[in-house]
């Protein structure tokens, strides 16, 4: 196969998936619960261990590189600090909690794992601090900011699918349980967004949110240049975090209003590409020590979470925050949803994005050499 055909089939095969993934994800009803970035994560590893099939390195490192930069500082660019601490103050302890028990989950783990972890250990407590702390996209930041082995970084994003499904399907179960005992009333339901005339975004409002996220991008490499020129060596993507934070707190919201949207769409080839890099034989094999820090980290911060449920917190308000922790605002969003509590929607969507603009420092800190 020539090389021009290797590249076309590798960015045919990851849009394919792409797209795939995004379909199921609003018609199938299970689709609609693991969200897309579950779906197009699984699609790749079913082709990969299915048929043998990846894509050509250079395609897979363009995805990796530019365009997750990209997706990155579209999805910071809807960060709004006082707006998402107004609307996350019901739960803003709750979350603080459990994102403790998430620090905690990973210095136990990682003191019980030293051995089978070896040189492993610090960058497995960064990428699990992060994508524990506000969900996956925390992970990738992190994975470009401590650049570990391609092979790691895909075995330490299928645990991380694995655990979290696991708890998001018993999350899932406990609150339904809960609302079953308790059979409290509905409460009303709160609007996810100011009221609109507009139902979707215009193609002028995509055009917008593409110039604010390229122009984050630009100005990042610039500074990241700028800051190598005197000495300083600082990681583009967290120069890329806090200028993208920053930004979002410009004069100005409604041009960046579809920057969450274009960033959920961008993000989603990176999850096809980790997916294809996923030999499911590797995870429970060379991968096997990874997905048990996994476990003790998400089962620390479940015991966490239940412990305080039975102390007479509520049982959804917590398993909420716990999803904005572990999953993100999706996961938020969609577990609030299926217990019929609307009025958790919007502080569990603000939370998570609250844990994106926070987890990326969590994880740099936590994978930082001389904790122990």
């Amino acid at each position: 196969m020539t090389q021009v055909n290797a590249l076309l089939l590798s960015w045919i095969g990851i849009a394919g998936l792409t797209a795939l993934g995004w379909w199921l994800s609003r018609r199938w009803i299970w689709g609609q619960r693991l969200g897309v970035t579950m779906l197009v994560l699984l699609l790749g590893v079913a082709v990969r261990n299915g048929l043998g099939w990846q894509p050509d390195a250079r395609v897979s490192g363009w995805i990796s590189g530019p365009l997750t930069s990209l997706a990155i500082a579209e999805l910071l660019l809807a960060i709004r600090l006082k707006t998402l601490l107004l609307r996350a103050r019901p739960l803003l302890l709750l979350f603080g909690v459990v994102v403790l028990a998430t620090v905690v989950g990973v210095v136990v783990g990682a003191v019980a794992l030293a051995q089978p972890l070896g040189d492993q250990r610090s960058v497995l407590m960064g990428l699990y601090t992060a994508t524990f702390s506000g969900g996956s996209l925390n992970l990738v930041a992190v994975g470009r900011i401590l650049n570990p082995p391609d092979a790691l970084l895909a075995l330490a994003t299928a645990a991380d699918q694995i655990v979290f499904t696991l708890w998001f399907a018993l999350s899932m179960g406990l609150g339904r349980r809960d609302r079953l005992k308790t059979s409290l009333p509905t409460p009303p339901p709160l609007a996810l967004s100011p009221p609109t005339t507009q139902a979707q975004p215009a193609g002028r409002d995509w055009l917008l949110a593409m110039l604010w996220g390229l122009a984050a991008v630009g100005l990042s490499h610039g500074l990241s240049q700028g800051l190598v020129w005197i000495g300083v060596g600082v990681p583009f993507i967290l120069v890329l975090t806090t200028v993208a934070v920053l930004a979002a707190q410009l004069p100005g919201p409604r041009t960046r209003r579809s920057c969450p949207g274009l960033g959920q769409f961008l993000i989603q080839p990176f999850f096809v590409v980790v997916g294809l890099s996923t030999p499911l034989a590797g995870v429970f094999s060379e991968g096997l020590w990874i997905l048990v820090y996994a476990a003790i980290v998400v089962g620390t911060h479940a015991v966490v979470v239940l412990a305080l449920a039975r102390c007479r917190v509520p049982m959804a308000e917590m398993l909420v925050a716990s999803q904005a922790a572990i999953g993100g605002p999706s996961t938020a969003l969609a577990l609030a949803t299926s217990l019929e509590r609307d009025d958790l929607a919007v502080p569990g969507v603000a939370l998570g994005l609250l844990g994106y603009a926070i987890g990326t420092y969590l994880g740099v800190v936590m994978a930082a050499p001389g904790w122990f």
